[in-house]
């Protein structure tokens, strides 16, 4: 907000101010790191939920009967099946958490970027 009240001070006689668009692209940039960021905790979450139901799942019997809930039918699954899918759900989730994780630091990086271009820009005037 700093930086806004300072772009605007700097527009007078209605001269395009130089500062507008990277005060548009840095705005930009931060709702992309909050969606970023809501993302990687969801992950998070989920790699928790899924890990529980893991332990859960090795707390059972081999011949043990699981169902899985698909709409509203109870389907008989086999428990092998049943820790397989759940341990390649946790991997493709981590994975997605680390892509996501990746794109956060590469938008930071580049609000960092602009940032500093809105500061030279205002050292400058």
């Amino acid at each position: 907000r700093t930086l806004q009240r300072r772009a605007m001070a700097g527009t007078r006689g209605g001269a395009v101010n130089p500062l507008e668009p990277l005060l548009a692209k840095y705005r930009t940039i931060q709702g992309e790191i909050t969606k970023l960021q809501t993302g990687a905790s969801q992950a998070t979450t989920q790699v928790c939920e899924n890990e529980l139901v893991l332990k859960e799942l090795e707390l059972l019997e081999e011949d043990a009967q699981v169902f899985k809930l698909i709409g509203p039918v109870l389907v008989k699954q086999e428990l092998v099946e049943v820790k397989s899918n759940v341990n390649k759900r946790i991997e493709y989730i981590k994975a997605d958490a680390t892509r996501i994780e990746r794109s956060l630091k590469a938008k930071n990086d580049e609000q960092n970027t602009v940032k500093e271009q809105i500061q030279a820009l205002q050292k400058g005037k």
